[in-house]
């Protein structure tokens, strides 16, 4: 990492959809280049559903917990590259909390129904200790998994919507917001600290300016003494109309972070990592921010980006740091993988992706379910995932579908199966097992008639061996009991007819 400080961390924000191998490569690439040493990864979002199959009994009652997710894999490989790893979780609100429990949620007095706010979202109540206890639970799970550290946000009361209809059962009337705030921080620091992971909190960017909690119970004084790091919201475009004397404050994004800066850090001595506006704003203005943190002697920041996507944030610290940047290589291209040997792709019962590389060709196949057990390879989009990046590019490409070659290779595969349905002129809900053929290096067609036999031997051998076999080694008399191993199986001779025909073949040389 570019001039990495240990006590110095400089985050992205990384929204759920884009925790993916793809964008952790990304990271890791420009890490190397820019002061970027550190993700927030949002593993609990303001509906409540986690990025983790979390073992929490009330998690599972709900079921919002992820079915499958490799997060713990992704922290222990960002570690692993020197990221240090952040878990954003969001506490109050929470809407399938106060969705399946009402008894915990923020209550609308005049239906005596969960309160909504202006986003449609319900809010678990912050008053109530079952309400912590659950987030703290999570939060440990997440220390459990190896992140170095457990950031809270929506850690206040609600503040958009009809408030005036809100009831917190189980409240005294004039009870204090920011002392249930600052209870809860204290005991979230009292139970997860001695797991060895900080503790931070997302807070409004007002906080620095304003002694009272405004409605929302952030007071500074009582939640920096149960924090590791204050995130303040600083970002420019937010603040009022007139604020310092600004008609329009969002046009001076560096007077606005070194001010609020110097009124947060005047208040309290805890470290500072406060936001930076990654969105609406240009390359210039991303890096004021920056220069704004520094001139009040801020070493720390995390850039928001509600998409996940950081061309711009990059493009911006190379140019304040005079950095000229090198796009990541995220797999080999058709060029790099001709050389390679043979490779086959085996679901369940049968093999669902033979790929000749030196020939330029594939054959796919969905796998049907037997006994019971439905094979992971069902589907179109199934099968197109077992196909090398690289190659997905070069039939996009040659086939001229628009496509941007670092998307993420969902949206490829997605592209690729409606390529599919569209030349075998099928649903792809009515498809079939059976080999589909597609000369990728020439017309990139798929097709399931006409497959040269050769191919096709090739093909049944995989289905016979293991993928380690020399397949140039099997002799004729091998290759005659192979086809009849695919005619069993897929109903397909060698010469393509169906297998009641009367034709025969004869056994070629492989290609």
């Amino acid at each position: 990492m570019a001039g990495t400080n240990p006590d110095c961390f400089n985050a992205l924000y990384i929204p759920p959809h884009k925790i993916t191998q793809r964008t952790f490569d990304e990271i890791v690439h420009y890490a190397t280049l820019t002061p970027v040493n550190a993700v927030v990864l949002h593993v609990k979002s303001p509906r409540g559903k986690l990025m983790w199959p979390s073992e929490n009994a009330l998690a599972i009652k709900m079921g919002v917990g992820a079915n499958h997710t490799g997060l713990e894999k992704h922290v222990a490989r960002l570690k692993n590259d020197n990221i240090h790893t952040i878990a954003k979780v969001d506490v109050f609100a929470d809407h399938q909390l106060a969705a399946v429990m009402p008894e915990l949620s923020v209550m609308d007095r005049s239906s005596d129904a969960p309160w909504t706010d202006a986003n449609g979202l319900h809010w678990a109540n912050p008053s109530d200790s079952r309400v912590w206890d659950y987030n703290i639970a999570l939060s440990k799970e997440l220390a459990g998994m190896g992140f170095d550290e457990i950031q809270f946000d929506y850690v206040r009361f609600p503040s958009d919507g009809d408030l005036s209809i809100i009831n917190y059962p189980n409240t005294q009337p004039g009870f204090s917001k920011s002392d249930c705030i600052g209870s809860f921080l204290e005991k979230a620091h009292n139970e997860l600290k001695p797991m060895g992971v900080s503790i931070s909190a997302d807070i409004f960017g007002l906080t620095a300016w304003k002694t009272d909690d405004f409605g929302v119970g952030q007071v500074l004084e009582k939640m920096a003494p149960h924090l590791d790091v204050i995130c303040p919201m600083f970002y420019p475009s937010h603040f009022p109309r007139g604020f310092l004397g600004k008609q329009s404050p969002g046009e001076f994004p560096e007077m606005i972070m070194e001010s609020s800066m110097r009124s947060m850090m005047n208040r309290t001595g805890k470290p500072i990592r406060p936001w930076i506006q990654g969105f609406w704003y240009s390359a210039q203005q991303i890096v004021a921010q920056i220069d704004g943190i520094e001139n009040a002697s801020g070493n720390s920041w995390s850039i928001w980006s509600p998409t996940g996507r950081y061309g711009l944030s990059y493009r911006a610290m190379a140019a304040r740091s005079g950095v000229t940047l090198s796009r990541p290589t995220f797999y080999p291209s058709v060029t790099d993988l001709v050389s390679q040997d043979d490779r086959s792709t085996r679901g369940i019962n049968a093999v669902v992706n033979y790929t000749n590389f030196k020939s330029g060709y594939s054959i796919l196949s969905l796998e049907a379910s037997k006994n019971g057990k439905r094979s992971r390879y069902s589907s179109p989009d199934a099968i197109m995932a077992t196909l090398e990046e690289g190659i997905m590019d070069r039939i996009l490409t040659k086939r001229a579908v628009p496509f941007n070659p670092d998307a993420e290779p969902y949206t490829k595969r997605r592209l690729l199966s409606d390529l599919l349905c569209s030349d075998l002129g099928k649903d792809a809900r009515r498809m079939r097992p059976g080999p589909i053929h597609i000369d990728w290096a020439q017309d990139c067609t798929f097709s399931v008639n006409g497959i040269p036999p050769a191919r096709l031997e090739r093909y049944a051998q995989a289905e016979r061996w293991p993928v380690e076999k020399d397949l140039e080694r099997v002799s004729p008399a091998e290759a005659i009991n192979i086809a009849s191993i695919s005619e069993n199986i897929f109903g397909v001779s060698l010469t393509g007819h169906p297998i009641n025909s009367v034709d025969t073949y004869p056994v070629q040389r492989y290609e």
